[in-house]
């Protein structure tokens, strides 16, 4: 079996994960995100979602674009059919692999890319491809993931065992353990994401960044989660890459 046959199958066990009905959603909200995202493709009517999942974004933006949505994960992609028709919504639903869009250049007015430029095994490629078959506006919502980060102190005695029991609670509450399948991935994704990276990606594809904004976890982010990620030292560098296609 091929690395990609098996980082698909990673993903496929994680579909209750990223159902827009799961709990894990309290953390923020696809309409917070929806929000934040709007503003930056006005103008824009054809968009593609690449790495769609089971359309966190895909879906609440359908109510306002002419979305289409893309995932290599075909459990993923089922799920969110479920969705759509219970949400009254119906976005164009395409499986296939970020690496090798199955679009002509030029095809979207905008392309949004959400926490998957890191999963595929060969991030630059995907954002080449991104840049393709975007014609004006690109939005990329990603973050500073490093293997090597060593954890604080406040980490080792709150962080690690607050976060070890919440995972052995929602293993005994739902049967799943969604840790272990990232920890999976990890073998198979070998490159860190950064904001430095993945600009200079799209400026080599010939994208002009306007902005690179951390803030954006302080505004997605509920009270909720502000609070966990006082108490265990615990927070995501979340960025979001505005460009244009020159």
């Amino acid at each position: 079996m091929t690395d990609a046959k098996e980082i698909v199958e990673c993903w496929d066990k994680l579909v209750p994960e990223y159902d827009l009905k799961n709990r894990k959603w309290y953390h923020s909200s696809p309409e917070t995100w929806t929000k934040e995202i709007i503003p930056r493709i006005s103008g824009c009517k054809k968009i593609l979602d690449v790495g769609c999942g089971a359309g966190a974004l895909s879906l609440p933006l359908s109510k306002e674009f002419d979305v289409t949505a893309l995932d290599f994960s075909g459990k993923m992609l089922q799920q969110m059919a479920v969705r759509k028709h219970e949400m009254q919504v119906d976005p164009e639903i395409v499986n296939a692999d970020t690496q090798n869009m199955p679009f002509k250049d030029d095809s979207f007015d905008a392309v949004i890319c959400r926490y998957a430029v890191w999963p595929p095994p060969d991030p630059k490629h995907g954002i080449a491809e991104i840049a393709r078959v975007a014609k004006k506006k690109i939005v990329i919502i990603e973050g500073d993931w490093y293997e090597n980060n060593k954890p604080t102190l406040r980490q080792r005695i709150i962080g690690i065992p607050f976060y070890r029991v919440q995972g052995f609670y929602y293993k005994t509450r739902t049967g799943r353990d969604p840790n272990r399948h990232f920890k999976e991935m990890r073998k198979y994704h070998k490159i860190d994401t950064s904001s430095e990276k993945i600009r200079g990606w799209l400026e080599d594809c010939g994208i002009a960044v306007d902005d690179v904004d951390y803030s954006i976890v302080d505004r997605v982010s509920t009270r909720l989660a502000r609070l966990m990620q006082k108490i265990t030292g615990y927070g995501e560098l979340i960025f979001l890459i505005n460009g244009e296609k020159l």
